[in-house]
Protein backbone atom coordinates (compact mmCIF):
# COMPACT_ATOMS: atom_id res chain seq x y z
CA UNK A 1 0.00 0.00 0.00
CA UNK A 2 1.28 3.52 -0.52
CA UNK A 3 1.81 5.91 1.78
CA UNK A 4 1.35 9.61 1.90
CA UNK A 5 4.06 11.83 2.89
CA UNK A 6 2.84 15.56 3.70
CA UNK A 7 6.61 17.55 3.78
CA UNK A 8 8.14 15.57 6.36
CA UNK A 9 11.73 15.56 6.67
CA UNK A 10 12.96 11.72 5.81
CA UNK A 11 16.18 10.28 3.55
CA UNK A 12 16.60 7.37 1.81
CA UNK A 13 16.74 4.19 3.56
CA UNK A 14 17.08 0.43 3.05
CA UNK A 15 15.32 -2.02 4.71
CA UNK A 16 16.00 -5.49 5.72
CA UNK A 17 15.37 -7.18 2.64
CA UNK A 18 18.05 -4.76 0.83
CA UNK A 19 15.15 -2.84 -0.74
CA UNK A 20 15.93 0.68 -0.93
CA UNK A 21 13.09 3.54 -0.23
CA UNK A 22 13.00 7.03 -1.22
CA UNK A 23 10.23 9.94 -1.36
CA UNK A 24 8.74 10.41 -4.80
CA UNK A 25 6.56 13.98 -5.14
CA UNK A 26 5.10 16.20 -7.77
CA UNK A 27 3.91 20.12 -8.00
CA UNK A 28 1.14 19.48 -5.17
CA UNK A 29 4.30 18.28 -3.10
CA UNK A 30 2.48 15.21 -1.49
CA UNK A 31 4.77 12.32 -1.60
CA UNK A 32 4.35 8.35 -1.69
CA UNK A 33 7.19 5.91 -0.69
CA UNK A 34 8.40 4.17 -3.23
CA UNK A 35 10.94 1.52 -3.41
CA UNK A 36 14.01 0.13 -5.81
CA UNK A 37 15.73 -3.25 -5.58
CA UNK A 38 18.98 -1.59 -6.85
CA UNK A 39 21.46 1.16 -4.95
CA UNK A 40 22.18 2.71 -8.40
CA UNK A 41 18.58 3.78 -10.68
CA UNK A 42 18.97 6.02 -13.71
CA UNK A 43 16.34 8.63 -13.67
CA UNK A 44 14.02 7.11 -16.04
CA UNK A 45 13.45 4.29 -13.35
CA UNK A 46 12.32 7.38 -11.01
CA UNK A 47 10.36 8.57 -13.85
CA UNK A 48 8.36 5.32 -14.40
CA UNK A 49 7.77 4.84 -10.22
CA UNK A 50 5.94 8.05 -10.79
CA UNK A 51 3.89 7.19 -13.92
CA UNK A 52 5.49 9.15 -16.06
CA UNK A 53 4.69 9.14 -19.94
CA UNK A 54 5.80 10.23 -22.30
CA UNK A 55 9.20 10.95 -20.08
CA UNK A 56 10.03 13.88 -22.38
CA UNK A 57 7.07 16.25 -21.42
CA UNK A 58 8.71 15.38 -17.89
CA UNK A 59 11.27 16.83 -15.18
CA UNK A 60 12.93 14.34 -12.89
CA UNK A 61 14.30 16.29 -9.99
CA UNK A 62 16.33 15.47 -6.55
CA UNK A 63 16.12 17.63 -3.80
CA UNK A 64 19.56 17.01 -1.45
CA UNK A 65 19.75 17.32 1.93
CA UNK A 66 21.08 20.91 1.76
CA UNK A 67 17.60 22.40 -0.01
CA UNK A 68 19.24 22.45 -3.75
CA UNK A 69 17.01 20.84 -6.25
CA UNK A 70 19.32 19.65 -9.39
CA UNK A 71 17.31 17.98 -12.44
CA UNK A 72 18.71 14.77 -13.60
CA UNK A 73 18.24 13.19 -16.92
CA UNK A 74 16.86 10.07 -18.14
CA UNK A 75 19.90 8.51 -18.47
CA UNK A 76 21.69 9.53 -15.99
CA UNK A 77 22.79 7.09 -12.27
CA UNK A 78 21.49 7.72 -8.88
CA UNK A 79 23.11 6.18 -5.63
CA UNK A 80 19.86 6.20 -3.76
CA UNK A 81 22.51 5.08 -0.80
CA UNK A 82 24.60 8.03 -1.36
CA UNK A 83 24.77 10.58 1.76
CA UNK A 84 22.14 13.71 0.69
CA UNK A 85 19.91 12.50 -1.25
CA UNK A 86 16.34 13.72 0.56
CA UNK A 87 13.96 12.67 -2.08
CA UNK A 88 12.47 13.52 -5.97
CA UNK A 89 10.20 15.04 -7.56
CA UNK A 90 9.07 13.65 -11.45
CA UNK A 91 6.70 17.18 -12.49
CA UNK A 92 5.03 17.65 -15.75
CA UNK A 93 6.97 20.64 -17.68
CA UNK A 94 9.31 21.44 -20.55
CA UNK A 95 11.44 24.28 -19.63
CA UNK A 96 13.74 24.79 -16.14
CA UNK A 97 13.88 27.92 -14.11
CA UNK A 98 16.59 28.46 -12.36
CA UNK A 99 16.54 30.70 -8.69
CA UNK A 100 18.31 30.91 -5.58
CA UNK A 101 17.68 30.99 -2.28
CA UNK A 102 20.30 32.21 0.10
CA UNK A 103 22.83 30.94 -2.27
CA UNK A 104 21.01 27.40 -2.56
CA UNK A 105 20.85 26.47 -6.26
CA UNK A 106 17.51 25.60 -7.75
CA UNK A 107 15.74 24.51 -10.56
CA UNK A 108 11.31 23.91 -11.13
CA UNK A 109 9.65 22.89 -14.38
CA UNK A 110 6.91 25.50 -13.47
CA UNK A 111 6.56 29.26 -14.48
CA UNK A 112 5.46 29.84 -10.35
CA UNK A 113 5.96 28.05 -7.14
CA UNK A 114 3.88 29.04 -3.98
CA UNK A 115 6.17 30.89 -0.99
CA UNK A 116 5.79 28.06 1.24
CA UNK A 117 6.85 25.90 -0.96
CA UNK A 118 10.22 27.38 -1.74
CA UNK A 119 10.43 27.31 2.33
CA UNK A 120 10.05 23.63 2.16
CA UNK A 121 12.53 22.86 -0.60
CA UNK A 122 15.05 25.27 1.20
CA UNK A 123 14.37 23.92 5.08
CA UNK A 124 13.37 27.77 6.66
CA UNK A 125 13.31 27.57 10.34
CA UNK A 126 10.53 28.13 12.16
CA UNK A 127 9.44 31.81 12.05
CA UNK A 128 11.53 32.44 9.12
CA UNK A 129 9.69 34.26 6.22
CA UNK A 130 10.98 34.47 2.26
CA UNK A 131 12.52 37.71 0.97
CA UNK A 132 12.80 38.49 -2.78
CA UNK A 133 15.59 40.43 -3.90
CA UNK A 134 14.02 43.06 -6.38
CA UNK A 135 15.34 46.30 -7.99
CA UNK A 136 12.75 48.39 -5.40
CA UNK A 137 14.29 47.05 -2.56
CA UNK A 138 13.35 43.72 -0.50
CA UNK A 139 10.01 42.50 -0.63
CA UNK A 140 8.65 40.00 2.36
CA UNK A 141 6.52 37.49 0.48
CA UNK A 142 3.48 35.35 1.98
CA UNK A 143 3.52 32.19 2.46
CA UNK A 144 0.67 31.90 -0.52
CA UNK A 145 2.01 34.55 -2.78
CA UNK A 146 2.94 32.70 -6.09
CA UNK A 147 6.85 33.70 -7.39
CA UNK A 148 7.34 34.56 -10.66
CA UNK A 149 10.28 32.00 -12.02
CA UNK A 150 9.68 32.97 -15.34
CA UNK A 151 10.38 36.46 -15.22
CA UNK A 152 14.15 37.52 -17.15
CA UNK A 153 17.00 36.82 -15.16
CA UNK A 154 17.32 34.41 -11.49
CA UNK A 155 15.43 35.32 -9.11
CA UNK A 156 17.44 35.69 -5.84
CA UNK A 157 15.31 34.99 -2.60
CA UNK A 158 16.58 34.99 0.79
CA UNK A 159 15.46 34.02 4.52
CA UNK A 160 15.06 36.59 6.95
CA UNK A 161 13.48 36.85 10.69
CA UNK A 162 10.83 39.54 10.17
CA UNK A 163 11.00 42.55 12.40
CA UNK A 164 8.26 42.84 14.97
CA UNK A 165 6.70 45.76 13.56
CA UNK A 166 6.02 47.23 9.96
CA UNK A 167 5.81 50.95 8.29
CA UNK A 168 3.00 51.67 6.65
CA UNK A 169 1.87 55.29 5.32
CA UNK A 170 -1.62 57.07 5.46
CA UNK A 171 -1.80 59.38 2.88
CA UNK A 172 2.08 60.07 2.95
CA UNK A 173 2.30 60.01 6.50
CA UNK A 174 4.66 57.16 8.30
CA UNK A 175 2.70 54.75 11.19
CA UNK A 176 4.27 52.17 12.71
CA UNK A 177 2.36 48.86 13.58
CA UNK A 178 2.72 45.49 15.03
CA UNK A 179 2.84 42.95 12.06
CA UNK A 180 -0.19 41.28 11.67
CA UNK A 181 -3.88 41.71 10.08
CA UNK A 182 -6.08 44.50 10.59
CA UNK A 183 -10.32 44.97 9.94
CA UNK A 184 -10.89 47.98 7.83
CA UNK A 185 -12.40 49.57 11.00
CA UNK A 186 -9.34 49.19 13.02
CA UNK A 187 -7.14 50.88 10.76
CA UNK A 188 -9.53 53.48 9.92
CA UNK A 189 -8.93 54.37 13.70
CA UNK A 190 -5.29 54.58 13.58
CA UNK A 191 -4.98 56.60 10.93
CA UNK A 192 -7.89 59.14 12.97
CA UNK A 193 -9.25 58.96 9.00
CA UNK A 194 -12.01 61.66 8.71
CA UNK A 195 -15.51 60.19 10.27
CA UNK A 196 -17.20 58.98 7.60
CA UNK A 197 -14.49 58.25 4.81
CA UNK A 198 -14.05 54.96 3.10
CA UNK A 199 -10.28 54.05 3.40
CA UNK A 200 -8.12 53.22 0.34
CA UNK A 201 -5.23 50.38 0.03
CA UNK A 202 -3.07 51.85 -2.79
CA UNK A 203 -1.68 48.79 -4.89
CA UNK A 204 1.67 48.63 -6.00
CA UNK A 205 0.76 49.32 -9.63
CA UNK A 206 -0.64 52.24 -7.81
CA UNK A 207 -4.24 51.71 -8.39
CA UNK A 208 -6.96 52.70 -5.53
CA UNK A 209 -8.58 49.74 -3.90
CA UNK A 210 -11.37 50.85 -1.76
CA UNK A 211 -11.50 48.15 1.02
CA UNK A 212 -14.77 46.75 2.16
CA UNK A 213 -16.29 46.90 5.82
CA UNK A 214 -14.91 44.32 8.25
CA UNK A 215 -12.18 43.47 5.72
CA UNK A 216 -9.28 41.76 7.05
CA UNK A 217 -5.86 42.96 5.44
CA UNK A 218 -2.35 41.89 6.60
CA UNK A 219 -0.19 44.69 6.43
CA UNK A 220 3.30 44.51 4.94
CA UNK A 221 6.18 46.75 5.01
CA UNK A 222 5.90 50.16 2.90
CA UNK A 223 2.03 49.78 2.18
CA UNK A 224 0.40 52.71 1.28
CA UNK A 225 -3.64 53.70 2.05
CA UNK A 226 -6.00 56.92 1.24
CA UNK A 227 -9.30 57.96 1.87
CA UNK A 228 -12.50 59.37 0.45
CA UNK A 229 -16.00 60.47 1.35
CA UNK A 230 -18.58 58.50 0.24
CA UNK A 231 -19.73 59.14 -2.75
CA UNK A 232 -21.94 62.14 -3.56
CA UNK A 233 -20.38 64.15 -0.49
CA UNK A 234 -18.09 66.84 -1.09
CA UNK A 235 -14.18 66.41 0.70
Amino acid sequence: MTQLIHQEESVPDRDAAGVFSVELGDETFEFRRVRFDDRKVVGLQIAEAAGAHPIEAFAILRHLRSGELESIRPSEPVDLGEKGVERFFVIRGDDLHRFTVEGLSMEWPKAKLATKNIKFLAKAAEGQVLVLDSEDGDVVLDDDDLVDLAAKGVERLMLRHPPKTVTVYYKEAPFELERGTYTTEQLIAVFSAPAGYLLDLIERDGEFRELKPGESIKIREGQEFSSHPPAGHSS
